[in-house]
């Protein structure tokens, strides 16, 4: 039988534990509260700015040119000649460099998952082209070694290239980010065409047919890229993107009016041809950058899962604005590399200005380059500030067209234009800081926002030479009719446009500094619209004495005006200024 313990031992036995072991106090014991979750080393969440530099190649490498006859006036039959020699494709890679930035924001929503959307700008001014030469025999003419002998010349650009994507990544270790992109891709693109023809055994070759024409394009853009935390705040990166544009077609209403010689030189040889010139834009781009991380945009906390918040509440405290006292004035000549896209418009005639830095620095008739400079003055909260930009360039370029109006109605035009643009933009203005905030993370990391509002003057002299040729035929109607005009038309514009806008500065060191800075002005004052935008990084130091500023950025500023003369006629200016800026100044 078991026999239970003896209620003496159990009441000893518990005596004696209670001797061994101390009473506990109320300071002694363990806090229900669960201990708080350290913040990471790195996350990748948070606003950025960016760099980078790579290199582009065509997917589609070639540019294409059909004709058609319109009208034959030779009576040896030309025109199927004329045409065939005045088809055919080139080899027109888009290959080289580009360079760039953007700005994007990630969200690391799990441990080893992130999430981000990212906007770049990238100027290219990438271009490629070709010649074809083509010799077509004459059938209808025997023993004279008659043919058709066309030269052509066909390029192509790519001036910018801009992409909106979302980002989804994984990241394998703490640091290092493997992650797939895609979205929206825009870009300029533009084309042009020119032709030679001589009829053999003619000596005397036709004048020669141009045409151009200059597009903002949309399609998408789809890639991947790996990249890896060097700092908490510093990331390098490596990426290959595919971007597609689509095709762009420049109609061209020439060969015409094309006249050569006979073979018996009695009479001239009257012919004008369609041309049809297209070209698809889409490539390949590898390309290494960097990011920085504002440090204000990433969190604090993070939870168990290993995930940050969406959208954490930057830790930021406002500071007081700057006190009046002695004035601080910086000047900084600039050289901006600039770029044109757009249209001109003399008395009623337009042609198109669309001209890379490459081009300025190859067509301009004087200094390839143009002269700029910037001064600002502030005390406390105030400011003042006024810039100048001087250019002048010389170009040329055409705009052709066929359009049938009606069934069996063919009708063909050219204009061939010839510009000598001198523009002068000088601006002066007055600024406000609105509010100062100061990162807790980081001693030496202040975010101000101004407001700015001044008067942007405009002067505009251009001399515009344009000239026309055309072509319409029915073979029903049996008509056949050519024409040409040659018109010189020149003239100065100048107007005042009201500016509004804001810049944000962000010092992330004592001597180092991002900015951005965008307004927009005209309202029908002065042009219709305008706006500017300009984004870039500054660094100060200090050399022989002498306190310098150096910065890197870039600027677009776009312009729509227009008014009508005493002759009911048009003149104005539709176009976009843009491209990368270089500064040196001083500092008082």
């Amino acid at each position: 039988m078991r026999r239970r313990p003896f209620p003496g031992l159990i009441l000893l036995g518990a005596t004696a534990l209670q001797l061994l072991i101390p009473p506990a106090r109320a300071a002694d014991l363990p806090s229900v509260k669960a201990a708080p979750v350290s913040a990471p080393a790195f996350t990748w969440t948070g606003l950025y700015l960016g760099m980078d530099f790579g290199y582009t190649w065509s997917a589609s490498p070639s540019i294409t040119a059909l004709s058609a006859n319109l009208v034959d006036r030779s009576l040896l039959g030309w025109g199927p000649a004329s045409a065939l020699s005045a088809s055919g494709f080139t080899g027109a890679n888009l290959d080289g460099f580009l360079a760039g930035g953007g700005l994007g924001y990630n969200w690391q929503f799990h441990d080893r998952f992130v999430a981000g959307i990212e906007a770049d700008l990238e100027g290219a001014g990438v271009r490629g082209g070709g010649g074809l030469r083509n010799i077509v025999p004459n059938p209808n003419i025997f023993g004279l070694s008659a043919a058709a002998v066309t030269g052509a010349k066909l390029n192509r650009n790519l001036e910018y290239l801009s992409t909106v994507r979302g980002r989804l990544g994984f990241a394998p270790t703490p640091n290092l980010l493997v992650y797939a992109t895609g979205g929206l891709a825009f870009g300029g693109v533009s084309e042009s065409a020119s032709f030679g023809q001589n009829l053999r055994p003619s000596f005397f070759a036709a004048g020669e047919a141009k045409g151009s024409a200059f597009e903002n394009r949309a399609g998408w853009s789809l890639g991947a890229g790996l990249e890896y935390a060097l700092t908490p705040a510093l990331s390098a990166k490596i990426e290959y993107l595919y971007y597609d544009l689509g095709s762009k077609t420049l109609t061209n209403a020439e060969i015409s009016p094309l006249a050569a010689q006979s073979v018996l030189g009695l009479l001239p040889i009257f012919l004008a041809n369609a041309t049809n010139v297209s070209t698809r834009y889409d490539g390949n781009i590898v390309r290494a950058g960097l990011n920085y991380r504002l440090d204000w945009s990433v969190p604090a906390e993070k939870t168990p899962a290993g995930a940050t918040p969406l959208l954490a509440s930057p830790d930021l405290a406002r500071l007081e604005a700057p006190q009046l006292g002695d004035w601080r004035i910086s000047l900084a000549p600039y050289l901006w590399a600039l770029g044109v896209n757009g249209s001109m418009t003399a008395r009623g005639e337009t042609a198109g200005s669309n001209l890379s830095f490459i081009d300025f620095l190859t067509k301009t008739s004087a200094f390839p380059l143009n002269f700029a400079g910037r001064v600002e003055a502030s005390n406390g909260p105030f400011g003042v500030y006024g810039d100048l930009v001087w250019m002048q360039v010389r170009a040329s370029g055409s705009t052709l067209q066929l359009r049938s109006p009606f069934a069996d109605v063919l009708v063909a035009a050219s204009a061939d234009g010839h510009i000598k643009q001198t523009m002068a933009i000088g601006e002066a203005g007055v600024s406000y800081e609105l509010a100062r905030w100061k990162f807790l993370g980081a001693a030496s990391s202040v975010t101000s926002l101004d407001a700015y509002a001044g008067l942007r003057y405009w002067r505009v002299d251009l001399d515009l030479q344009l000239d026309a040729a055309g072509a319409e035929t029915s073979r029903l109607l049996g008509l056949n009719q050519l024409g040409a005009r040659v018109d010189a038309r020149s003239g100065a514009l100048q107007w005042v446009d009201p500016v509004i806008g804001l810049r944000a500065r962000h010092e992330f060191a004592p001597d180092q500094r991002f900015e951005a800075r965008g307004d927009i002005g005209g309202f029908g004052a002065g042009s219709a619209f305008s706006w500017e935008f300009y984004g870039g990084y500054a660094k100060d130091f200090e050399f022989n004495g002498l306190k310098l500023t150096a910065s890197a950025g870039y600027r677009a500023l776009s312009i729509d005006y227009s008014r009508t003369g005493s002759d009911a006629r048009q003149d104005g200016i539709k176009a976009i200024l843009h491209g990368p800026v270089l500064s040196l100044g001083l500092r008082f």
